[in-house]
């Protein structure tokens, strides 16, 4: 009996090495052009991979075959392993639910959880999501994390289920497995810290209210002394002209050196209203922590109230009275007779503009929505002076990382394990236009992540396909499970008809898009990573195609344990500089907005930050930027949808913690 069934599995596997050779023989002849020993991309990708049967032996008198294996590999790998697979372009839904249905059917979470993304792709574009909710229920409630996430995100969207919030966050707890228990992390030491910053704060703030009250009771005072020096002397005029035809009167002549010297006094006294008005200028300046434009030498707009907000670059006034229609703005310009005009958002308000250097306007503000404002001064030899700041109608967060106990921090970096880097940026394309900054982005993301976070990095300049797509399979093949990765890819992106995104290489062409890369591919190589941790940092056009559910950030009193138990599972998180639409290629002094919102964020980082955190901070950021440029643009932070994600963050820890 032993030997017949081990002859028919030989039989079986020469069968199958016949079809396989078949299959291979097929597949050469599709590639034209390509040298012997030359890899393709497509040889990169990753498929859906049928294993070979496995003869084992159970005993001293009994072999079988066991259900064949799929897995996914790049298709170069699955070849020498003598897998069977369908090409990525020509694989179709039913083929490849066909590798995965016998493991499923069989009980493999994996394989079901899986099954299930397959039906929420759909054939054909068209979704099955009763399906997969069914298949993913399989999974969960074997406890897979994944499949409990993919079903939490059906039922927080009621696609092929009943919505239900309450219990999509259940299967997102269960998944990230966050206990009940909680540490206040804030010591007695840190709260009197607090406490005196805040009284400072208000005092602080008392103080330059005081002062603005002041400037702007000097500033009435030496309007209304103006306006009665021109009155008096009109007066004065009137009494010369009478005393020239009568120079004996000697009570004209009297009431002159009496308006004369009270001309002389009240002029000194402006004299002195205008110094005062700019020591108070300054003052207020150095209250608020900023240098002004205040001697003869310089040349520049002072906005004195209301306080501008200064975060990371962005000046911001925020405005408490949501249905407030207008602002008012008091500044100042320096020195005011070298003005030739001063405009607001390109309306003329040099009538606004006193003797003094001191003007006062209302800003008329958009409706629900920030009011970018420009106030522009122009000087007589033709240089101009220009203010830039945003009015927003909420106050900007401050986003700070978390400050956790040394020892924790010390025994968290460790269990993190090492990081790496993939950093791309494409400025020179042969069949696009070309870019400015994403080549000088990517060096210096890659200079600090190296040099402040301790990062390995691999950086590629205008890259080509095979570069990026060969450097994606190498971390696919040599990270392990103690590892973590950023791709940080800039540079054109592309949407086709059916709305699905593609990063664009240098040699892509247009024409062509098999010479794109598919985001579906980037997802695949997260997918069938071993690392703990993956994060995509995507700035191009249409990056928002990658995006998944949405990640739900930890409360602000999570347990440290906590942190640490939910790091030790998977992470596939995607930050895109924008949804489906184009993004800015500049306007973030000599980097594009959303990268230099990312420097400003890494380089001030001095703690533990997730990257909700990390994404939040951006946002904010991106967003106002993004508005004085003229082009709205928002960044998005979600898991990358069916990548393995399982409901772990990314974290930045700087190296100086």
């Amino acid at each position: 009996m032993k030997q017949v069934y081990f002859k028919n599995a030989l039989v079986f596997l020469s069968l199958f090495s016949l079809a396989l050779g078949d299959v291979s023989a097929k597949r050469s002849k599709k590639v034209k052009g390509v040298k012997d020993g030359q890899i393709t991309p497509d040889q990169l990708y990753i498929v859906d991979c049928l294993l070979p049967p496995q003869i084992r032996q159970l005993g001293q008198s009994y072999t079988y075959i066991p259900p064949r294996k799929p897995a996914k590999l790049t298709a170069k790998e699955c070849a020498l392993r003598g897998g069977e697979y369908v090409a990525y372009d020509e694989s179709n839904f039913a083929t490849v639910a066909k590798v995965w249905k016998q493991q499923a059917d069989l009980g493999d979470a994996t394989a079901q959880n899986y099954m299930g993304e397959l039906f929420e792709k759909g054939f054909n574009g068209t979704a099955d999501y009763k399906t997969a909710a069914a298949w993913y229920q399989k999974a969960a409630d074997q406890g897979f994390s994944p499949a409990q996430l993919n079903l939490g995100n059906l039922y927080e969207k009621g696609l092929g289920v009943a919505q239900d919030s309450v219990k999509a966050i259940n299967l997102y707890r269960q998944a990230a497995g966050v206990a009940d228990a909680k540490l206040e992390l804030v010591t007695e030491q840190d709260l009197l810290e607090r406490r005196e910053k805040e009284f400072q704060r208000i005092q602080l703030e008392r103080e330059v209210s005081k002062l603005r009250n002041e400037l702007s009771s000097v500033n009435d005072n030496y309007q209304k002394t103006k306006e009665y020096i021109q009155s008096a002397n009109v007066e004065l005029k009137r009494l010369q002209a009478a005393l020239r035809s009568n120079q004996n009167d000697n009570d004209v002549k009297q009431q002159i050196a009496a308006l004369e010297k009270q001309v002389n006094d009240l002029q000194n006294s402006n004299q002195k209203s205008r110094e005062l008005a700019s020591i108070l200028v300054q003052k207020i300046a150095t209250e608020n922590g900023y240098d002004l434009a205040m001697n003869d030498e310089q040349f520049g707009i002072n906005v004195i109230t209301p306080d501008i907000m200064l975060t990371r670059g962005i000046r911001s006034i925020p405005v408490a009275n949501k249905s407030a229609t207008s602002l008012s703005i008091m500044g100042s310009v320096n020195p005011p007779a070298d003005v030739a005009g001063l405009t607001l958002n390109n309306q003329n308000i040099t009538d606004k503009l006193t003797d003094t250097g001191i003007f006062s306007v209302n800003v008329e503000l958009l409706q629900d929505e920030d009011t970018p404002v420009s106030i522009e001064a122009i000087k007589k030899d033709g240089s101009k002076s220009v203010e830039q700041f945003v009015v927003v109608r909420q106050i900007l967060e401050q986003i700070k990382p978390r400050y956790l106990s040394d020892l924790f921090t010390k025994r968290f970096k460790k269990d993190l394990g090492d990081y790496h880097a993939l950093v791309i940026g494409n400025n020179v394309y042969g069949d696009m236009d070309n870019l400015d900054t994403a080549v000088n982005d990517a060096k210096d993301i890659a200079a600090v992540l190296k040099k402040s976070y301790g990062y390995k990095v691999k950086i590629l300049e205008n890259a080509t396909h095979i570069q990026i797509v060969e450097a994606l399979a190498e971390y696919q093949q040599k990270l392990g499970k103690f590892d973590n990765l950023i791709v940080y890819y800039a540079g054109h992106g592309l949407i086709d008809e059916k709305q699905d995104g593609f990063w664009i290489p240098t040699d892509a062409k247009l024409d062509d898009k098999k010479t794109w890369i598919p985001n579906d591919v980037i997802t695949e190589f997260m997918s069938s990573m071993k690392a703990k941790h993956v994060m995509v940092i995507a700035d191009s056009c249409y990056s928002g195609t990658m995006s998944g559910s949405a990640i739900r950030p930890f409360p602000e009193d999570v347990a440290e344990n906590d942190i640490l138990f939910t790091s030790r599972v998977k992470a596939r998180t995607v930050l895109t500089s924008g949804g489906l639409q184009p993004v800015l290629d500049s306007g973030g002094d000599g980097h594009s907005i959303f990268a230099s919102a990312l420097l400003d964020v890494l380089n001030e980082n001095d703690g533990v930050m997730e990257g909700y955190r990390l994404y939040k901070a951006l946002d904010q950021q991106v967003k106002l930027r993004s508005k004085l440029s003229g082009i709205q643009q928002s960044p998005e932070y979600t898991a990358v949808k069916h990548a393995g994600h399982e409901g772990s963050e990314f974290y930045f820890l700087p190296e100086s913690i």
